[in-house]
């Protein structure tokens, strides 16, 4: 009998959460996905960028849907915004230039034709001599180094892109290749360098970082804003840019040659030309406004049903600003990029809305701003909770779960390889190696139908929020369709959105979530050495 009474019990608990789930998952489709994603990924949002109208705008959109839904406001506000304190530093017109100057003092050339890879938090100007670094390359086993017998501390270097040993085309009209530059940048910081100038390798065909497209693709120019959370630190006093061909012919003029002639010499010889020059000074300013915007995290809570385990909760994330529009006006509509985790979050959120019994523990649903300007909007939550960092079991981020490759997906994005997951695969990030988690993650994923591809902890072209989380030492697991060259361009619509993929993975991370929010015992994470 006693046998009998445990294997019933057993079988009604399996029952219970068998229709717990149905009751979730039938409320996820791709009709109101796309629905959703026809809004927010529109033209008329204007790539909601932090700080704009329209990214306020996409906030309330979120917390009008998530109070029709019913989930629960930040209990210590009754509000679903969580105000993120951000302070915004524009690049100013007017007082922001690179001078040359002759041996005499006299100003012989003026720009203001820069693109900032690095641009400072504060106004910043500085003089130095010239130093040109060819191609900024060393190869011990060529026993070549354009470093060798030139100082750069306290010195203004010009690097060219690339190395001498490149010859592929698409390489060297890579607009800005990050393998390949990282370890110049590392060298140059390591001597002490005032500011670091780049321009295009005179073999490409992008004559400067306007034309290539890169001062639309996150680096920043006059007029441009980048943001940081009230009274953090300051950032790096170097400075790195890109500056145009003829300016970097006007800082080798002095030498005789120009920037084409010094690139044939390095081909030609196999040898580098670098040199400080004594005749030339140059002065690198940048003017910074300073100012405070509005921005906002939209948190809905769906509140847990067990007395004691209420008190803990999983949270799902997704990042729902995006860059902008481009100087014609164009909207960077951000369908993947990321429209298709924000939304996917909406569907999620009903699944919960939708269960008869609530889970054990609390479900938290973040809609986090600025991840583009550097995961303002995660950093400032996991630093204001609204459950504690070691309440929180699990971080789960979707950014980028809507696109699936294509014939027409090839070729590079920063130097990298396109890598879109195909249909049915989702790319997944992880601090996490094993043990229940990962269990359960293999079981919902095929469960659902998709492949996962576990890339292991660090995305390749940076991070996402899901970093925010794993710094506070919450394990975290971040869904990802991979790397295209769309990203960040008028190109991420909604016509390449591959809505069955978008529901699928909605129902994925419901049932994951679903698991670990009902588990009585709080899972053991499992993590690499």
């Amino acid at each position: 009998m006693r046998a009998a009474y445990i294997l019933t019990f057993a079988f009604l608990i399996l029952s219970a959460v068998a229709q717990g789930q149905k009751e979730g998952l039938e409320t996820i489709n791709k009709n109101d996905l796309k629905a959703h994603m026809t809004f927010f990924a529109s033209d008329e949002m204007k790539g909601r960028n932090t700080g704009t109208p329209e990214n306020e705008i996409a906030a309330l959109y979120l917390r009008t849907n998530i109070m029709m839904l019913g989930l629960k406001p930040i209990p210590e506000t009754g509000d679903y915004f969580q105000s993120v304190p951000v302070e915004s530093s524009e690049i100013l017109a007017g007082e922001t230039y690179i001078k040359i100057k002759d041996a005499g003092g006299s100003v012989v050339y003026t720009t203001d034709s820069i693109v900032y890879l690095m641009a400072p938090s504060h106004t910043l100007e500085s003089s130095a001599n010239f130093v040109f670094a060819g191609y900024g390359f060393t190869d011990s086993t060529m026993t070549y180094n354009d470093f060798e017998n030139v100082d750069l501390k306290d010195k203004i270097v010009l690097l060219m892109t690339g190395s001498p040993e490149l010859s592929d085309p698409a390489d060297l009209n890579s607009l800005f290749n990050i393998e390949t530059e990282k370890p110049k940048l590392i060298w140059a910081f390591s001597q002490g360098v005032k500011a670091i100038l780049y321009v295009y390798d005179p073999r490409s065909q992008l004559p400067d970082a306007y034309v290539s497209g890169l001062a639309e693709l996150g680096a920043s120019t006059i007029g441009s804003r980048s943001m940081s959370l009230q009274k953090s630190e300051e950032s790096s006093t170097v400075q790195v840019a890109f500056i145009t061909r003829n300016t970097a012919d006007q800082l080798l003029k002095k030498s005789g040659n120009t920037l084409k002639s010094m690139q044939e010499k390095i081909i030609k010889d196999k040898k580098p030309v670098s040199f400080e020059s004594d005749d030339i000074t140059v002065t690198f300013k940048t003017n910074i406004g300073k100012s405070t915007i509005s921005a906002n995290n939209v948190i809905g809570i769906v509140e847990g049903s067990d007395p004691v385990l209420k008190k803990e909760c999983i949270i799902y994330t997704a990042h729902f600003d995006h860059v902008g529009i481009n100087r014609e006006g164009e909207a960077f509509n951000g369908a993947d990029d990321n429209a298709s985790g924000s939304m996917a979050l909406l569907e999620v959120a009903q699944a919960y809305m939708n269960l008869r019994k609530k889970p054990l523990r609390t479900v938290v649903f973040a809609w986090v701003n600025g991840e583009e300007k550097g995961l303002l909007g995660s950093q400032y939550y996991t630093s204001n909770p609204v459950y504690p960092m070691d309440h929180t079991v699990l971080d789960i981020n979707l950014d980028m779960v809507g696109r699936s490759k294509t014939p027409a997906d090839t070729g590079k994005f920063m130097g990298m390889d396109v890598s879109l997951s195909e249909p049915g695969e989702i790319h997944m990030f992880t601090d996490q190696t094993g043990g229940e988690l990962m269990n359960i993650v293999s079981a919902k994923s095929r469960q659902t139908g998709m492949k996962i591809i576990n890339k292991g902890r660090d995305h390749e072209a940076g991070t996402s929020d899901y970093a925010s989380f794993m710094a506070k030492g919450v394990p975290a697991i971040f869904f990802n369709s991979g790397i295209y060259s769309d990203l960040h361009s008028t190109r991420d619509d909604i016509g390449k959105i591959d809505f069955d993929k978008m529901e699928r993975v909605s129902k994925m991370v419901f049932l994951i979530g679903y698991d670990i929010a009902n588990q009585k015992k709080r899972f053991v994470p499992v993590t690499g050495q």
